[in-house]
């Protein structure tokens, strides 16, 4: 059977890996690489301290009122095995963000370990003289004033440039990383935690904790994100091994169809329309983030694809900008249980599942729950697809 993918953000490329893995013969459509390499490295399920437990509440019309647990935890196992990290869906764990808040996720990379804000815990944090985005002395401060022990330190050190990209390249080499972390060990004081700007990589970031004797912790920045592109970078990587074919820069923008079935995407690329034949379509577009839903000039909300119903187009925008959270930021398509987006109360197309960003009834950057949305969807219309191939 024939999958086809539109989108390569965190839902598009999951789904298509997990459809490969089900036997499916796959092609990922995509004008670029959706927002993982913006992102802080990080899987947030749900911010609050017991996300399952906050989830269960959440009233109908929201999408994880039709993502199960299961479906949440295979989508979240199935991400983790191409890009290993900690944490776990029970509970969140809080670490500090780059201006000393502090923020509950639920899966991270080994190398933000470390910075988990723990009773008693003491932390140092360094930043370094070329680096832009990143102030110590501002995050310790703030920090401070939540009655966590902090301090801050400046270590000169340089790269040819001043974001995280020229420190990652520059720390990739064995010497410097050991160096830098030997320099780190001699600023902190016994029993603190030392934490830095998120500019290594994960095997860096290791060697740089061995050399400085006290745990290391690395800290989200601007992106561009190291911890968000080797995500990104292993995902990818993942696909090729797969033989997961990818149409790069190229654009959904149609569909052809017979009885209630999406028989074929229409792609244009190369400046001309291609049809791609299709027993399955996964729409992992982004939603309006990434183009795949627009909000026009008129005050309109449509789907640029396959000119699907968009849930939250009345009114989506109010003029009380610092009240309630603005509809237009939940707007998407209403699914079923197998994610196929709804007209009212039946599919549109029956072989057609919407997942991640193009879902309605998610505040997600208020609730934290973009990534868990994601790979839960994903993991639930692969099943859906397999279920009806049976």
């Amino acid at each position: 059977m024939t999958t086809v993918v539109i989108g390569a953000g965190i839902a598009g490329l999951t789904a298509a890996i997990m459809a490969r893995k089900a036997g499916e013969d796959v092609t990922v459509v995509t004008v670029g690489f959706g927002g993982l390499q913006l992102g802080q490295g990080t899987l947030d399920v749900f911010g609050a301290p017991h996300p399952l437990e906050a989830i269960a509440k959440l009233p109908a019309g929201h999408p994880y009122s039709v993502i199960s647990e299961e479906s949440l935890r295979a989508g979240c196992a199935a991400f983790m095995e191409i890009v290993p990290l900690r944490g776990s869906l029970e509970e969140t764990t809080v670490l500090p963000t780059a201006l000393g808040a502090l923020r509950r996720t639920s899966f991270f990379p080994a190398s933000m370990s470390a910075g988990k804000i723990d009773d008693g815990a003491r932390y140092l944090l360094v930043g370094f003289s070329g680096l832009k985005d990143f102030y110590p002395l501002l995050a310790a401060e703030n920090l401070r004033s939540q009655g966590i022990e902090a301090r801050a330190e400046v270590l000169e050190l340089v790269a040819p440039g001043d974001t995280s990209l020229p420190y990652s390249r520059m720390l990739a080499d064995p010497a410097a990383a050991q160096s830098l972390g030997k320099r780190l060990g001699e600023l902190a004081q016994d029993g603190e935690r030392i934490g830095i700007a998120a500019v290594a990589r994960e095997d860096a970031a290791g060697r740089i904790e061995q050399a400085a004797g006290h745990p290391v912790f690395q800290i989200p920045t601007a992106p561009p994100s190291i911890p968000g592109l080797q995500m990104n970078e292993k995902l990818r990587q993942a696909c090729v091994e797969m033989r997961i074919r990818m149409f790069l820069n190229s654009k959904a923008v149609g569909a052809v169809s017979s009885g209630g079935r999406v028989t074929a995407v229409k792609v244009q690329v190369a400046g001309s329309v291609k049809e791609l034949p299709a027993d399955h379509v996964i729409y992992a577009g982004g939603g309006l983030d990434s183009g795949a839903l627009l909000y026009d000039s008129y005050g309109e909300l449509s789907d640029t694809v396959f000119s699907l119903p968009v849930v939250g187009a009345e009114n989506p925008v109010h003029g009380d900008y610092l009240g309630e959270r603005q509809p237009l930021f939940a707007a998407g398509l209403a699914v079923d249980a197998a994610m196929r987006p709804l007209d009212g109360d039946r599919p549109v197309y029956t072989n057609l599942h919407a997942v991640g960003g193009m879902l309605a009834g998610a505040q997600r950057a208020h609730e934290k729950s973009g990534e868990g949305i994601a790979l839960g969807s994903a993991a639930q219309a692969v099943a859906a697809m397999q279920r009806s191939d049976a």
